[in-house]
This record gives C-alpha cells, sequence and structure tokens, in this order.
C-alpha cells in the first residue's frame, strides 16, 4: 500500500473536521448521562418520599413474605403505593436501560471515528505534529473515560430491580 502525503494545512483541517465530530459525540454522551443522573436522582427521592412515613413509624420491612403477596394478588389488595412503587421501578429500570444503550451508542460512534482516523494516518504516513483524536495520546484514557459512562446505568438497573423485588415481591 502506497503513502501519501498531504500537506500539513490540509492535515490540520482534516484532523479538526475528526476532532469536531469526537466533540460532537462527546457531547451527546455527556447530555444523556445528565439526563440520565437527573431522572434517576428524581426517581430514587420519589421512592424515599414513598416510603417515608414507614422509615420514620419504624415499620420499615425490606422483604414480605411470599404467602402475604400471593395473598395480595388474590385477594387483589394491592395499595396505591404499592402499584406507585412498581411504576417508579419500572421507569428507573427503562431509563437506566435506555440511558447505557444511548451512551453506547455515542461510545461506538467515537470508535469507529478513532478506527478510520488511525487509518487516514495510515495511509498518509502519519502526521507528527497532531495528537491522537480520543484519550490525550494515552490509548486507556478512553477506556477509562468509558467505564463510569457504562458502569452507571448499569448500576441502577441492578438497583432498581432489587428495590421491586425486595419491596413488591
Amino acid at each position: 500500500m502506497e503513502k501519501n502525503t498531504i500537506p500539513q494545512s490540509e492535515a490540520i483541517a482534516l484532523y479538526n473536521v475528526y476532532r469536531d465530530y469526537v466533540k460532537h459525540e462527546d457531547t451527546l454522551m455527556n447530555v444523556r448521562m445528565t439526563s440520565f443522573l437527573t431522572t434517576q436522582a428524581f426517581l430514587f427521592s420519589c421512592y424515599a418520599l414513598l416510603n417515608q412515613k414507614r422509615i420514620s413509624a419504624g415499620s420499615f420491612e425490606l422483604v414480605r413474605s411470599w404467602q402475604e403477596f400471593i395473598g395480595d394478588i388474590t385477594d387483589l389488595k394491592f395499595r396505591f403505593g404499592a402499584v406507585i412503587l412498581v411504576l417508579i421501578c419500572f421507569f428507573g429500570f427503562f431509563t437506566a436501560r435506555r440511558s447505557y444503550i444511548s451512551v453506547r451508542a455515542a461510545s461506538l460512534a467515537v470508535i469507529a471515528l478513532r478506527s478510520k482516523w488511525d487509518a487516514e494516518l495510515a495511509q498518509n504516513g502519519g502526521f507528527a505534529s497532531l495528537p491522537n483524536i480520543t484519550g490525550g495520546g494515552d490509548p486507556k484514557a478512553r477506556d477509562e473515560g468509558w467505564a463510569s459512562a457504562a458502569f452507571l446505568p448499569r448500576a441502577a438497573m441492578v438497583i432498581w430491580v432489587l428495590i421491586a423485588i425486595t419491596h413488591c415481591f
């Protein structure tokens, strides 16, 4: 494969195009994570308010018996608070799942862009004065940054499932 060389000014212009696209994806990721954290904070606050009276009264039992749960189903004795709690858990799980998927999509776009930039570097013999488009020159930096964005929504999904199981079943 023959290497092409392009003038430095064209290389800088090409770098700026790639870098602007990465900035766009980073902004999308930041907005999605901010929305995720705001929604989760609101839902956890709703959950705490729903259980505030039980906590202050000292009657906060996490796990109910299966017989009590089955009896409630057969007698159709679902309390309004329990229905709201299930809805909060469902919405919390759903928003965490959607946040994970959307942040993952932005991350995959950045990975594809980085691969394309690396191919551009290989084709043109490299641009010694230009840094990598992600990670600030450290290959692990990008992966470490993605780790928390991937962990938080997954952790929230697990927490909402645990809350639903311990309070509703």
